[in-house]
């Protein structure tokens, strides 16, 4: 049996744990050096003894311990240290006084970082969740050999090192919490759209380049390049004399006169809305005129043919064929011709026109910047209120009541009721601190499997030992259990 976990996360007592849990994270950071000074040489030892065990096999009790101890320390001899000249750093032998628990099973558990400590590494172990070279291992203390392979169910490490699940009523709570904020947002938004346009971009520009959040928000706007390049593709395929000429038809079909009379310059303006440079809107009008005047744009022609034929229709202005020719008068060649030459010196002007208005719009990855759209803020909508008590607990009727745009058909946290886990997930809060993975393991998170390469050793200058203590208090750690240990 383990030892009771009383007071493990003590403030007041400040004991630093194998836990990624938070508070350890605090005693971590206030726990500073371990005060060595005015004792005497057993009360040094004592204190260290305490600090240590706190952190290395706190579970196990101190017989157990006791037993497991060996005095001999494994390292690495540096044999050409009088050959590479210089100065070699010492090899801190005394950090691998704790080196036989590594090779627990519970131990190798969490330093893989497929538990949050070592007791809910116990716990999997003895749950039946944990294999070793496809064996189910129960035994917490199982030693691992060199090449060993251990694997955990994956839901167990999502367990582990994802956030909290919050319950049912905590969660409608922050979505109700979530839906006043995102209607203030639009309210904001709908009022002020080009301000709150600049304090998104501000606040994206502040984040520290390794903000997942900034990080997402670049590899928005390196798609958004993407599709504008896209778009200017396409625009730019259908910038011919024929393309021009369909949107010309078009416009003629949807908002021409019926009484044969061409559109004015206002008019004909309406049926080309991306049109805004003013010469280039002269040279189409121009262009259009002369074909109105050709007899071959009419509105009850144009009615009855579909957007192919549009564009059939079009070809076969350009190039008429010869029996068309016969049945064209001269003043409507000529029309055509003249027609045909604006339209050459449209296709350059519109061609210069897309690369200009997409240029324009292309945003700047590296700083975060995009230009503003006057129009974004109109499709925001606001959101109903969740009123709680007329669910009465019903989880499935709040699923369909939650709608935003981050969030759709579940409460916030569970996507997923039946994980023990936040869905979907996301890693628990403090976790990077702790995110140290050792020398002697190899580790795939992807499949949840890791390999024990061999035992831990010390070499010169660092030890494979993990542990927040330095070498003066592993020293009296170690000369406390040479006396009284095995």
């Amino acid at each position: 049996m383990p030892r009771k976990a009383t007071l493990l996360k003590s403030l007041a007592r400040g004991r630093v744990r194998t836990s990624f849990n938070k508070y350890n994270l605090f005693n971590l950071y206030k726990k500073g050096g371990v005060d060595l000074r005015s004792k005497s040489l057993y009360q040094q030892k004592w204190t260290a003894k305490q600090e240590t065990r706190a952190y290395h096999g706190e579970h196990l009790t101190e017989k157990r311990w006791q037993n497991a101890f060996k005095p001999k320390l494994d390292s690495v001899a540096q044999l050409d240290a009088s050959l590479r000249g210089g100065e070699i750093k010492e090899t801190p032998f005394l950090l691998q006084t704790f080196a036989v628990l590594e090779k627990r099973l519970d131990f190798a558990l969490f330093r893989a970082m497929f538990a949050s400590s070592v007791r809910q590494a116990r716990q999997f172990i003895l749950h039946g969740n944990v294999r070793v070279n496809g064996i189910k291992i129960k035994h917490p203390s199982y030693t691992l050999k060199p090449g060993d392979i251990f694997s955990v169910k994956p839901d167990k490490v999502l367990e582990a090192l994802g956030a909290k699940k919050p319950s049912f009523e905590e969660a409608l709570k922050i979505d109700n919490t979530q839906i006043i904020l995102w209607n203030k947002y639009v309210k904001e938004a709908k009022t002020d759209s080009k301000e709150v346009w600049g304090k998104k971009l501000e606040k994206f520009k502040n984040m520290s380049d390794s903000n997942p959040k900034k990080l997402q928000f670049q590899e928005f706007l390196k798609q958004y390049n993407k599709n504008l390049e896209s778009q200017q593709y396409d625009a730019l395929k259908e910038c011919t004399q024929e393309g021009i000429l369909t949107k010309l038809l078009t416009v003629e079909k949807q908002i021409g006169k019926l009484n044969g009379e061409p559109l004015s310059i206002d008019e004909f303006k309406k049926g080309l809305p991306d049109v805004q440079d003013p010469q280039l809107l002269q040279s189409v009008y121009s262009a259009y005129q002369e074909f109105f005047k050709s007899g071959e744009m009419k509105r009850e022609n144009l009615s009855k043919c579909k957007p192919e034929e549009l564009t059939s229709l079009a070809a076969g202005m350009l190039n008429p064929s010869e029996a068309t020719k016969r049945e064209l008068s001269d003043g409507a060649k000529s029309s055509i011709r003249s027609g045909k030459k604006i339209l050459s010196e449209c296709d350059k002007l519109w061609t210069k026109n897309i690369a200009t208005y997409f240029k324009g719009r292309m945003s700047d990855v590296s700083n975060g910047l995009i230009t503003f759209d006057p129009k974004w803020a109109i499709n925001l909508k606001y959101h109903d209120p969740i009123k709680i008590s007329e669910l009465e607990g019903d989880e499935q009727k709040a699923r369909g009541l939650v709608n935003l745009p981050w969030q759709r058909n579940y409460v916030y946290g569970r996507q997923e009721p039946k994980k023990p886990f936040f869905t979907p997930w996301k890693p628990r809060p403090f976790l990077s601190p702790f995110a140290i993975l050792p020398h002697h393991l190899e580790i795939s998170f992807k499949t949840c499997h890791a390999v024990y390469l061999r035992d831990p050793v010390a070499r010169p200058g660092q030890s494979e030992v993990i542990s927040p203590f330095d070498v003066p208090v592993h020293e009296r750690t170690y000369m406390y259990y040479l006396r009284n240990g095995k």
